[in-house]
């Protein structure tokens, strides 16, 4: 029988892969392809996710990375935005493909009227080609041409069908703009590495082991994965979960002791490291979860003890700059010095310049 993994435990190796149970000395660039990519819905979120993973993080080192192309956003996983290594989009892209044009289907085809999608696409892409251009001008050109579609849907379309990237200055740090998108053929260098499904579970397990198939699947979108975990079954090992479930893992992954010390780390509104798993309960603890429903509070999270504690807010007002925290639980008074220790370093790093700078910790309601 399988040697059985607490949550506890799952959560110490969880912290360990993400860089989160210490800063790292990797480069961003190998950070970012280790991660299998970062969520990037939000402009500021893989700065965010970045600053909490690596030692000397700087806004202006993964900027520089954005503007000469080592880096690059685009849709990929569970259909939302994603950096990622210019080597790794393209085939991150295509294994999720077929999700992409199923999700437009069950989202958009009842609004895309009578047009024909072929001549839609063939038409998105020489506006695209003729230079960088926001979604919404693109749906705009595209229902001057055909006009029973709603412009969302035509727009959507072709980011669902063809790859495109959100070129800076837009989508950078301090720039709120609307995204500039632009085909990935006219962004980056043709040849590109191909990635398998097999491939993809390797790295997946050894950024977010151990795991479950379904787990994987959540992270990913991909379907009927088993025939790809059975097929690596020899180089893999096998864990249970407190409820029972199936765990997989790379050998010679990191699974530190449960007691392993977890510093305080603040997370962006949206990061894999809880949403990369069908069952977040290493990251949310059962309490919390019936409590409050933190995936719809719509708040990034601060871990304490290596899971989500509280909820933040960043705000500024000239020159002021404040954090604002609310613990989903209560914390000793120890963990509260932690998290203001940790917040007024993260508040200076989100409002650099500011004049003043205040954490507040908001008293636990129950």
């Amino acid at each position: 029988m399988p040697d059985v993994l607490t949550n506890r435990q799952l959560n110490r190796a969880t912290l360990a892969r993400q860089m989160l149970l210490e800063r790292s000395q990797v480069t961003i660039p190998e950070a970012v392809h280790f991660l299998g990519g970062l969520q990037a819905q939000q402009s500021n979120d893989p700065y965010v996710g970045l600053w909490s993973r690596l030692d000397g993080f700087t806004h202006e080192a993964l900027t520089a990375l954005i503007v000469d192309r080592t880096l690059a956003r685009a849709t990929t996983m569970r259909g939302t935005l994603h950096l990622h290594t210019a080597d790794d989009l393209v085939g991150f892209r295509a294994l999720v493909q077929d999700f992409l044009e199923a999700m437009w289907k069950s989202n958009f085809l009842r609004r895309f009227g009578s047009e024909d999608k072929a001549k839609v696409r063939r038409a998105g892409v020489r506006i695209l080609d003729r230079g960088p251009i926001t979604s919404g001008e693109l749906g705009k050109q595209l229902k001057a041409k055909f006009p029973t579609a709603e412009a969302l849907s035509l727009s959507v379309l072709l980011q669902m069908s063809e790859t495109l990237i959100q070129v800076p200055p837009t989508r950078i740090w301090g720039n709120g703009a609307a995204p500039l998108l632009t085909r990935v053929e006219n962004w980056l260098p043709p040849a590109r590495p191909a990635l398998t499904r097999t491939d993809l579970v390797r790295r997946y397990l050894a950024a977010y082991g151990p795991a479950s198939i379904n787990d994987m699947q959540i992270w990913c979108r991909l379907t009927k994965l088993s025939a790809e975990f059975r097929a690596l079954d020899s180089a893999l090992v096998v864990f249970q979960g407190e409820d029972g479930r199936v765990l997989y893992d790379l050998p010679d992954a990191p699974r530190p002791a449960a007691d392993a010390p977890a510093p305080v780390r603040f997370l962006p509104l949206y990061d894999n490291a809880y949403l990369g798993y069908d069952n977040r309960r290493r990251m949310l603890s059962e309490s919390d979860m019936k409590r409050i429903n933190i995936f719809e509070n719509f708040k990034p999270a601060v871990l304490v003890d290596g899971v989500i504690s509280a909820g933040y807010v960043v705000s500024r007002r000239k020159d002021a700059a404040r954090l604002e925290i609310e613990p989903y639980h209560r914390l000793s008074k120890k963990q509260v010095r932690e998290v203001e220790a940790e917040g007024e370093a993260f508040l200076r790093f989100m409002e650099d310049g500011a004049a003043s700078y205040t954490v507040e910790m908001q008293p636990f309601v129950a």
